[in-house]
């Protein structure tokens, strides 16, 4: 999955970041890395070392604040909701790197629905398991 993140990026927040490792690679590599989680317990268990905020889904960011997010670990159907409370954020995004664990053809079509532009996807096995990467980028609001 960490190939999914663009080279370049240089500013992201990792939603759901569970124990971080992913954040700490990404803010190695030289990005600016948010880690986000919900929960007290799993809040606590971020590295002190990452930029640290607690909230649901995009509700930890302002929009703009990022060029783009990671939302691993969660069903098609938690992210669809999470990106559609989040509009405001999810808009100013450059790019969403996603990779839900279930309902997969689910949060394609309501990616497709809601004007996502597909850039990349791709199945990744991880032991036992196969898990399918989307990179997607926001449709983006024209000014009128």
């Amino acid at each position: 999955m960490l190939e999914a993140v663009p080279a370049d990026a240089r500013s992201l927040a990792d939603i759901g970041a569970g124990d971080g490792q992913i954040a700490l690679w990404l803010a190695r590599r030289g990005a600016r890395v948010i880690a986000t989680e919900r929960g007290p317990g799993a809040f606590a268990r971020l590295p002190a070392s990452l930029e640290r905020r607690r909230g649901d889904g995009l509700s930890a960011l302002r929009a703009g604040e990022v060029d783009g997010v990671i939302v691993a670990g969660m069903g098609g159907r938690t992210i669809a909701r999470m990106i559609e409370g989040g509009r405001e954020v999810a808009s100013s995004l450059h790019w969403l790197v996603l990779q839900p664990q279930q309902h997969v053809s689910e949060l394609e079509g309501w990616l497709a629905r809601a004007g996502y532009r597909l850039l990349a996807a791709r199945d990744v096995d991880e032991g036992r398991r196969s898990y399918r990467v989307l990179v997607v980028e926001p449709p983006r609001v024209s000014e009128h």
